[in-house]
């Protein structure tokens, strides 16, 4: 798994409203970690995660 697909796949868990603690220890990375991550993305706002993982799944079907 590459770091951009890791990257997503925390961002998708957040958006599903799963915690940070638990998305951390899921993907065996530090909650601060996994924090940044979502932060960049929109965390806490889920809508702000919503759009970025629905935006994500766009790109990577056009690029198909």
């Amino acid at each position: 798994m590459n770091e951009n697909s890791a990257n997503q796949m925390i961002v998708t868990m957040l958006a599903e409203g799963n915690p940070v603690w638990f998305v951390a220890a899921m993907v065996n990375m530090r909650s601060h970690d996994v924090y940044l991550i979502g932060q960049a993305a929109g965390y806490p706002d889920k809508a702000k995660l919503r759009r970025a993982v629905w935006a994500e799944k766009n790109r990577t079907r056009a690029a198909a």
